[in-house]
């Protein structure tokens, strides 16, 4: 029985599959592109999202988002908690100032040195899988730091803390984000970026707890293990939950989908949904994932064979960023970030140090640069140069935490002025009130309004990073996001080695020539934002 009609629709094709199947005569059914195919409710796939969806918010994402605060946590502590073991340490080490600059760059640069890669392996052996493994190496790192009692061996093993944690600084985000809806994760991610400033207060709390004990062992004759050795523990502690409680989480499914694993990615939502509703994907009549189509790029690299295949993928996929039409933008934002981490954590280790020497002379108002000329004159006094105190004040303490609780309260008043003033009038106030601030700190003797313009000037750019890196995203094209962050995010790094690194050199010969080279270089960040075609309208 020949059939003379096209189907259009489900229905007529059921009826004349019906007809065809009862007559005694063959039938050839021709294949009809476009015409939806009698499946069964086995052979339907879902959307991912959808499935997350249908699944609904709940345990899952509340253990996603705490575990990955606790990994930026562990970011924070390695990289900026050394402000204050330098201040402790440099008895024990017998630092200088362009020692205790090294000291306290050498984690960013292990991040500098390994974050483009890390980017590339998370796409290759998984989200779950890197950030496991190199917070486990990197705690690992660190506790073996507690037992050195070299300066040079110490600074190479922080270095290799930074390498390891590179990934979870920012593979932590991606992880994060695709255990939610889209309309969720902006929201979620923001709240992620708290745990930032909640770091920035731990560090400074929990010095103070712990270095307010006097006490020493005694491990050889030249080497003493003191309070700060078991500081660096405390500071790991936030990565080591994190790993543990990974362990029982699962790999993100959209990383798995991507790496054509189809199978563990149905058996990933499937955990998620036990987790939060204690039912199966089959209860919710869900039986497989839509699958996704693999770029060209992505191919390429998930059949890579050898390290040697995977770097020269990475240069030539680096190198689309410096092509017009979007490569204008894009150096800018990589320029403004460099400066933003200049002077937010390249200044920013070094707020501890300044005001712990503030601290010591509180009886007598004095400028910043007043204060450590006065401690130049007395490294030089003869009767004292031979006196070293690691003591740190309770006004350093209490600074240091006031400087985490605004770094925290900054992220609020981001996210209620963001949206009526613009992500570019919002960076370029920042910029400005900060720089004003910055110039104020050569007059200023009044230690209150000191820690509140420093404060100032430190926060205000830092909290611009996540706004810039948005910027980013937007002004590249949609293939080169991804590298697009992560290199700007490694020049961001540059600068704090490059900041921390000029504070060491030069603060304590050329103290105000050093402050004015930072707020101008935040006017210039306010100058070059006015350039980026970031408005409300664009």
């Amino acid at each position: 029985m020949d059939i003379q009609k096209t189907v259009n629709d489900e229905t007529n094709q059921n009826t004349e599959f019906q007809t065809n199947r009862n007559s005694n005569l063959p039938v050839v059914i021709p294949v009809i592109t476009g015409v939806k195919s009698d499946a069964t409710e086995t052979e339907v796939c879902h959307e991912y999202e959808d499935v997350l969806d249908i699944i609904g918010f709940g345990k899952t994402q509340w253990i996603v988002l705490f575990t990955s605060g606790l990994l930026l946590m562990m970011v924070i502590n390695e990289t900026m908690g050394m402000s204050i073991i330098t201040i402790a340490s440099q008895c024990d080490f017998s630092t200088t100032s362009q020692e205790k600059g090294l000291l306290g760059a050498a984690a960013f640069i292990g991040i500098l040195c390994t974050s483009y890669f890390a980017a590339y392996l998370c796409d290759t052996i998984g989200r779950r899988p890197l950030l496991i493994y190199t917070t486990l190496c990197g705690n690992i790192f660190s506790f073996a730091s507690i037992f050195i009692p070299y300066y040079s061996l110490f600074v190479f093993l922080r270095f290799l803390v930074g390498a390891c944690i590179a990934g979870a600084s920012f593979i932590t985000y991606a992880y994060l984000g695709e255990f939610y809806v889209t309309r969720h994760r902006p929201v979620v991610i923001n709240y992620a970026c708290l745990f930032v400033g909640l770091s920035v207060a731990y560090v400074p709390a929990v010095a103070w707890l712990v270095l307010s004990m006097d006490w020493s062992f005694a491990i050889t004759e030249t080497f003493q293990f003191r309070p700060w050795r078991l500081l660096i523990l405390f500071n790991a502690l936030p990565g080591f939950i994190a790993v543990l409680v990974m362990f029982a989480l699962p790999e993100s499914p959209k990383i798995l989908m991507s790496m054509g694993k189809q199978k563990e990615a149905f058996e990933a939502v499937n955990k998620i949904a036990k987790m939060n509703t204690g039912r199966t994907l089959e209860d919710f009549k869900v039986y497989s994932l839509c699958q996704e189509t693999l770029s060209d790029n992505d191919k390429i690299l998930l059949t890579s064979k050898s390290a040697g295949e995977v770097f020269k993928r990475m240069w030539q996929d680096a190198l689309p960023l410096f092509k017009k039409p979007h490569v204008f933008n894009f150096l800018i934002c990589c320029i403004i970030m460099c400066g933003v981490f200049l002077i937010n954590s390249g200044m920013g280790l070094w707020y501890p140090e300044i005001q712990n020497r503030l601290g010591m002379k509180a009886t007598t108002p004095m400028t910043i640069c007043q204060v450590i000329d006065s401690f130049i004159d007395q490294q030089n006094s003869t009767e004292i140069s031979q006196i070293c105190d690691d003591t740190i004040t309770t006004k350093s303490y209490i600074d240091s935490l006031t400087f985490g609780l605004s770094f925290t309260a900054g992220y609020f008043v981001l996210g209620f002025i963001l949206k009526p003033f613009g992500r570019k009038l919002t960076m370029v106030m920042a910029f400005g009130i900060a720089a004003f601030c910055g110039f104020l700190l050569h007059w200023l003797h009044n230690p209150i309004a000191i820690v509140v313009c420093f404060i100032l000037f430190l926060i205000l750019p830092g909290v611009c990073i996540s706004v810039l890196s948005g910027a980013v995203v937007d002004l590249v094209p949609t293939h080169l996001r991804g590298k697009a962050v992560c290199v700007c995010l490694m020049l961001g790094r540059l600068g704090s080695i490059i900041g921390s690194n000029m504070v060491g050199a030069f603060l304590e010969s050329y103290c105000n020539a050093t402050f004015s080279v930072f707020y101008v270089l935040v006017l210039a960040c306010a100058g070059l934002a006015m350039l980026l075609p970031i408005g409300r309208k664009s």
